[in-house]
């Protein structure tokens, strides 16, 4: 056994002094904090090199039960390391002080006593290590240099950028081609590189004075960003030194009060420092913290400084609305008042399709299979791209023309022709002011996963991840649509809410990164012969899956096939022979904004097959002057006794049309007119089942029990789960 002594030893002892004392799990955690970039695989710790770059070129051991723990190998340079000192010098550019005052915890003790040497046999067909690099002083050459300033613009540290290169001399380049370069951090009067005990952030002087802050991982990004007009900073030793365990080191106080930006490099160690950045940011006192995502596409380790050399618009880029942003609420906060926040007009609602679809959000189409979903999209889709104005579609107006891509998992090139051809007779679509794109999957190698299930995660597809830039290439896209949603989903998005929420949350990041509607076509549960749907609540139940599909989006319309008896009536009115899958009902079952809630009666065209909206023809022939003129009336006394929380049932004692009507002294015209007309109670019950049917009016509950009673408007208070009783018995 040998014995020695912390006082007595040379430096290479001390360094062996130090594994040998140091617990092997401190020294682990020494390691990973070094390297944040590093992977633990089995036995092994994998890193690019000594710099800390993301890769597997340099290995050590991490086993603590065998003797060769810390001891490595760059497989690049042929260089070898061995002990946790070496590493941390090289790694932290500390010096073998630094290392000791770090671990001085555990070299206290008088005496050690080592463990046998190593008994396992040396690797004669290793390579022979390389030289010790020779240890970096202030003497050192270097390459550049960055300067960390207080407030007052006194020098706290410098950076220095030293270009790694061979015994030759020649520049040595990592396998992105880029030169290696090491960095270290001088600081006092210390000749050897030693960080600050307070570690600043760089440009304080400049974030002072700015509103908004980009944090970035290195000074030459933050020169950068400057040289444009932007205030950016960075923290002293870049990503690789700021962990959780370093972090109360770091003086992230200059940010508070400020939108602070994050823009990490490409990579996963990137990503993973953004995330305590922007808790360290927060913490400080930020006013907001946004979280950018470096486009798809991009290189890996790709910057700020890449960005700009290739000319990448950064202004577009740092003001997309799409940003993850974080903010610090403060009640104090002035902003937060209403005469401060709603300060001019409202913004308007726009949509794809008059009180209809609206614009830039996820959407749902459901219907039951063979009703026409195909045909009413490829329809929608180009009127959209046409750019001819006054065009039906849904039953509403289309009011937002642009460019459109249809996905579509079911038909062929040929099927597509024929039902354009149909729809297009006279073949405007040479003519169309923007571009249509259709992709018709069979022909095009088979359909491919929008969103997969991989190791119990939801992921993009990496098809359609490719497929995925293109679209975002698209300037001016106005409608998105995928046809079925079944196809495109590998996972059961019918059964586990995980799966609808992840997909539905990628339409989202569509929808919002590119403007446009992003519409995916769904199928209906099959309805029971003797529960026809007669509101558009039943008719959102019915839509398959689980909530997660209607919960994650903005909008969903449903069209579905009415019973036969009504069917019948109403193609008798029309004058049209009736066939099964000819007549339908539909509309609006879920917005979140205004949007136009009447049930829409749609007659299947018998040349194109297309389900087109005939509701003012069918109402105004099921209606006579004098009929229209009562069922108009009684539809305001509903929805004013609806607006007054003092809503009606069809029959009743106290709340029923009837004996409301008879004791009411209301001086409305409508109410006048129908008491002039001294209308039995039969007449009304009817009245109000003619409204009923022609999707005016619904019957609402507001509990789980009893039926749907009380009487609303389709997009009345009820409809949208506002409505206040204010009657004595509290109508409920």
């Amino acid at each position: 056994m040998v014995v020695i002594r912390l006082s007595n030893t040379k430096s290479s002892n001390l360094a062996e002094e130090i594994s040998d004392k140091v617990p092997r799990s401190i020294q682990l955690q020494a390691l990973v904090d070094t390297y944040p970039n590093g992977v633990i695989r089995g036995t092994q710790f994998e890193i690019g090199s000594l710099s800390g770059e993301v890769g597997k070129s340099l290995k050590i051991s991490v086993d603590s039960n065998r003797a060769d723990f810390m001891q490595g190998m760059d497989f690049s340079t042929s260089e070898g390391i061995g002990g946790i000192a070496k590493i941390m010098m090289e790694g932290r550019g500390m010096t073998l002080r630094d290392v000791m005052e770090y671990f001085s915890d555990y070299l206290d003790g008088p005496e050690y006593t080592r463990p046998p040497e190593n008994p396992i046999k040396p690797n004669l067909d290793a390579p022979a290590p390389a030289k010790a690099k020779v240890q970096i002083d202030i003497n050192t050459p270097f390459d550049g240099e960055h300067f960390y300033v207080s407030e007052d613009g006194e020098i706290i540290c410098s950076v220095r950028r030293y270009i790694s290169k061979d015994d030759s001399g020649e520049i040595m380049r990592g396998s992105d081609g880029k030169a290696k370069k090491e960095f270290r951090q001088f600081s006092g009067q210390s000749t050897y590189p030693k960080m600050p005990e307070t570690r600043p952030l760089y440009n304080i002087p400049d974030i002072l004075e700015a509103e908004r802050v980009i944090w970035v991982e290195g000074e030459k990004c933050a020169d950068d960003l400057k040289a444009m007009g932007y205030t950016a900073t960075c923290n002293l030793g870049g990503a690789g030194m700021l962990s959780v365990k370093s972090a109360p080191s770091y003086d992230f106080s200059p940010l508070q009060g400020k939108q602070v930006i994050i823009w990490p490099d490409n990579d996963s160690a990137g990503i993973k420092i953004a995330k305590l950045v922007q808790d360290l940011s927060s913490k400080a006192g930020a006013k907001s913290v946004t979280m950018l995502s470096p486009p798809r596409g991009k290189p890996e380790k790709w910057d700020v400084s890449d960005a700009i050399t290739e000319g990448f618009d950064i202004n577009k880029f740092l003001n997309e609305p799409q940003h993850k942003t974080k903010q610090n609420i403060s009640l104090k906060d002035n902003s937060l008042l209403i005469s401060e926040m709603f300060v001019g007009k409202a913004p308007e609602q726009k949509f794809l399709i008059a009180d209809t679809i609206p614009l830039g959000v996820p959407v749902v189409f459901a219907a039951a299979g063979d009703s026409g979903k195909g045909m009413m999209t490829l329809d929608l889709a180009m009127k959209v791209a046409s750019g001819f104005s006054m065009q039906s579609s849904f039953g509403g107006l289309v009011s937002t023309h642009g460019n459109v891509v249809i996905m579509t998992a079911e038909d062929d090139k040929d099927e597509l022709h024929r039902r354009v051809e149909r729809l297009d007779p006279r073949r405007k679509r040479f003519d169309y002011e923007h571009d249509m794109r259709v992709l018709p999957l069979p022909n095009l190698g088979g359909v491919f996963p929008m969103m997969q299930k991989i190791d119990n995660s939801y992921v993009m597809g990496a098809e359609f991840e490719r497929l995925y830039e293109q679209i975002l290439e698209i300037d001016n896209l106005a409608l998105f649509i995928a046809d079925p949603m079944a196809s495109f989903v590998h996972a059961d998005i019918n059964a586990d809410p995980a799966a609808g929420a992840a997909f539905m949350g990628m339409l989202a990041q569509l929808s919002t990164e590119t403007g446009a509607t992003v519409m995916v076509n769904h199928h209906m549960a099959k309805i029971r012969e003797n529960e026809p749907i007669k509101t558009p609540e039943q008719a959102r139940n019915l839509i398959r899956g689980t909530s997660a599909i209607v919960d994650g989006v903005r909008s969903a319309f449903s069209v579905w096939q009415v019973d036969e008896k009504i069917g019948r009536e109403r193609c008798k009115d029309l004058e049209i022979t009736y066939t099964r899958n000819t007549v339908f009902d539909g509309g609006v079952v879920k917005s979140n904004g205004p949007a136009n809630r009447d049930i829409r009666h749609f007659i299947r065209n018998q040349d194109t097959g297309l389900l087109e909206d005939r509701s003012q023809d069918i109402r105004n022939l099921a209606l006579s002057s004098t009929i229209r003129l009562r069922q108009d009336n009684i539809y305001q006394l509903i929805e004013m006794c609806e607006r007054n929380g003092e809503a009606l049932t069809k029959d009743g004692k106290y709340d029923g049309v009837f004996e409301r009507l008879r004791t009411m002294q209301a001086i409305e015209p409508f109410v006048i007119a129908l008491k002039n007309e001294s209308l039995g109670r039969t007449t009304i019950k009817n009245t109000v089942t003619a409204l009923e049917q022609a999707g005016r009016i619904s019957g609402y509950k507001f509990t789980a029990l009893g039926p749907n009673k009380w009487l609303g408007t389709m997009n009345g208070p009820m409809a949208n789960e506002v409505y206040e009783a204010r009657t004595a018995r509290g109508n409920l």
